[in-house]
């Protein structure tokens, strides 16, 4: 089973196409669990609505707002999958997404396995990221070397799902600075990348990453877009310092090194 865990924060526009494109999946072993993260629109009656309509496949929970990842953790909580995946309130997926990840976990052995995105512009405009139709297999070192790139491996949690071991591994080991707003995605993304033995990327772009105007990370400056990702990169960088010769070779540790420290540059 995959339990998709879906936070939900003042979405009633476009929260029933996000659960629409998820519920339509052609892999059909799944839960899907939607965290009510305190909305003050119509979003609660819109879930419940949901919740009555496929009380076998959808589970709703109503929480205070905590923010995206509280949200998250709370779905994780109750998931009974064997994998994890998430998906945004106010994107969409292609119908065949989890079952091209999960055949992929499966051929590879993979801990993590992820794809592609498109992302989606109010005019019409599609860019896709990348659709090059390559498949990457990434051990350790490969896969948080690729994410620090950021070549092709997206910082997202939303195009991929994970074994739920990993997630066992992180909590029994570190605990998540729930205060960080910008880049949360990418820091959860570089400890679960880190706890993975193996990870597939197929370059199929089946996310729907849609661009709004009233986006969390599109908002004007604030203190969040200004600190947060500079405490992300010392968080990272505290992580990787803390746990050197790990990577089978002082080659590969060195190069890790050099993408790290561009990483901290950007």
């Amino acid at each position: 089973m995959i339990s998709i865990i879906v936070p939900v924060y003042n979405a009633e526009k476009y929260v029933s196409k996000t659960l629409q494109s998820i519920l339509k999946q052609t892999y059909q072993n799944l839960e899907v669990i939607a965290v009510n993260d305190g909305s003050t629109d119509q979003t609660r009656n819109i879930l419940d609505e949901y919740g009555k309509k496929y009380p076998e496949k959808l589970r709703v929970i109503h929480t205070e707002n905590q923010g995206v990842t509280l949200a998250r953790m709370e779905g994780l909580k109750i998931a009974r999958g064997t994998w994890i995946g998430f998906v945004d309130c106010d994107d969409m997926i292609d119908p065949d997404m989890y079952e091209l990840l999960i055949r992929n976990a499966e051929k590879y052995d993979a801990d993590i396995s992820h794809c592609g995105y498109q992302m989606q512009f109010a005019d019409g405009r599609v860019n896709y990221f990348y659709n090059t139709k390559k498949i990457i297999i990434q051990d350790k070192y490969q896969g948080m070397k690729d994410l620090l790139e950021g070549d092709f491996i997206e910082p997202s949690l939303c195009n991929k799902i994970f074994h739920k071991q990993l997630f066992q591994k992180f909590f029994n080991n570190k605990k998540i600075n729930t205060k960080i707003k910008i880049n949360e995605d990418l820091l959860m993304n570089y400890y679960l990348f880190f706890y993975a033995n193996k990870s597939v990327y197929e370059d199929i772009c089946k996310y729907h990453y849609i661009i709004r105007n009233k986006s969390v990370t599109r908002k004007g400056l604030n203190k969040s877009r200004i600190y947060d990702p500079i405490k992300v990169k010392k968080i990272i960088l505290n992580v990787f310092a803390g746990t050197r010769h790990r990577y089978g070779s002082e080659m590969k540790e060195k190069r890790l090194w050099k993408k790290l420290d561009h990483f901290l540059r950007s």
